[in-house]
């Protein structure tokens, strides 16, 4: 027979687990397995008093292949046992002893997604940009009709020839300290700027209290949650489709090919799906449920989650090949190995087991057990957003001063040449 070794069917050994670990042995001598298999394996040879060698697949081989190799015309194995799933495909081909272990798809990302689906400019997410494109607009509006309401009062005040150019940015840059509810330095003398003034300031504090209130949520939201809820979100293209990675030739790819894109990132193994995750490779990927969870809850305490509910109910059984003689015999077996909630106990005991401590769980978060803290990558938009203002600013300050800077530099250049030429005089 073969087992896999790319699934909780063959965990690292010597790794403390809280009960008794009895490892079966192989074809190579410094290779064990245990686990939900190894302990299935165990329980049938006691009741069925059969013989048999264990051949560990490598693990680049894939689930297809693995089915495949129980097929008639294409024998390598008698029987093979893993987590693979019944599908009505792989029916054609062998069959299957009657299911040891229900399960279903779920999905797995990072634990904190925010370093990936939250940009630079995240503190900018409250509102979309159409809304700051329509605040940016009324700042425009505004500043245009005030320096209408008030253009024959700047003439007088000023009483000198000042461009319509600069009242106008005058009264936009009114306008914009009005809606951030700021004091202005500027006098109003019609009762239609003072209205005007008055709406905005109501907007103001509107869009101040609106921004603040969902900035604090969408950051906070965006730190307890992952950046999928679920399958739905996936088939509506929430992640790019080249970001999901799929392991290749399993069940998993043909019901993605099937029902979402035949576009995603191919993975080899189950193995690689987690390093590609841990490395931002991908963002997302699908896979059996008790494999991922088992994963998570041993091997990723803070690094990544399983995330939805799970899709795509199926069922894990033995591959045999067809019209086995020995199927019913089996089927038997198992069926009383359930009957007894043997099977059950070996699922709480390997598949249900977690090493991780519960305070690597990312609900401590939406408790208040770990401080929801924000870093750079996150906020560092506000500061740069800043440091362009006041590159602008310089920009403006060099304009203005441009004709005594100029004058300066010519200055500076007429002292500097004669003292440059008599030391060339000199050599």
């Amino acid at each position: 027979m073969s087992t896999q070794g790319q699934s909780w069917n063959s965990i690292k050994y010597g790794e403390q687990f809280g009960f008794l670990i009895n490892p079966l042995k192989t074809k190579k001598p410094n290779v064990f397995i245990y686990g939900l298999v190894a302990d299935l394996i165990r329980e049938l040879q006691q009741k069925m008093h059969f013989n048999y060698t264990i051949d560990v697949a490598d693990l680049s081989t894939s689930y297809h292949s693995l089915v495949a190799s129980v097929a008639s015309d294409n024998r390598q194995y008698d029987i093979v046992l893993s987590d693979i799933r019944i599908t009505s495909g792989r029916l054609l081909t062998v069959d299957f002893s009657t299911p040891f272990h229900e399960n279903t798809f779920r999905i797995i990302t990072r634990q904190h997604p925010y370093s990936s689906s939250l940009s630079l400019f995240s503190c900018f997410n409250p509102f979309t940009w159409d809304v700051w494109v329509a605040i940016f607009a009324i700042m425009i509006y505004s500043g245009i009709i005030i320096y209408f309401f008030e253009y024959k009062n700047i003439k007088i005040e000023n009483r000198q020839s000042q461009s319509d150019l600069k009242d106008m940015i005058i009264g936009i840059y009114h306008a914009l300290t009005s809606i951030l509810i700021m004091s202005g330095d500027i006098r109003l003398a019609t009762a239609s700027s003072r209205l005007t003034v008055l709406g905005l300031y109501a907007l103001g504090v509107i869009l101040v209290a609106t921004y603040t209130a969902n900035l604090s949520s969408f950051l906070t939201l965006n730190r307890v949650q992952p950046s999928i809820s679920g399958i739905d979100d996936i088939k509506n293209g929430r992640i790019p489709f080249s970001r999901i990675g799929i392991v290749t030739n399993s069940a998993a790819s043909d019901y993605y090919i099937q029902n979402i894109s035949s576009k995603y990132y191919p993975l080899s193994t189950a193995e690689e799906m987690y390093s590609k995750l841990l490395d931002h490779t991908i963002d997302a990927s699908i896979w059996d449920s008790s494999v991922i969870e088992y994963a998570v809850n041993n091997y990723f305490c803070d690094e990544l989650t399983v995330t939805g509910v799970g899709f795509v109910k199926s069922s894990f059984g033995i591959v045999l090949p067809k019209n086995w003689i020995y199927k019913r015999d089996l089927d038997v077996h198992i069926l009383a190995l359930r009957e007894s909630e043997r099977l059950e106990s070996l699922e709480k005991m390997w598949v249900k087991y977690r090493g991780c401590p519960s305070s690597s769980s990312s609900s401590n978060y939406a408790d208040g057990s770990k401080t929801a803290t924000f870093s750079l990558d996150i906020l560092g938009g506000l500061f740069l957003t800043f440091l362009i203002i006041t590159v602008i600013a310089f920009g403006f300050h060099i304009w203005h001063c441009r004709v005594v800077i100029i004058t300066t530099f010519y200055q500076s250049r007429k002292r500097i040449t004669p003292s440059i030429i008599q030391k060339i005089m000199k050599y």
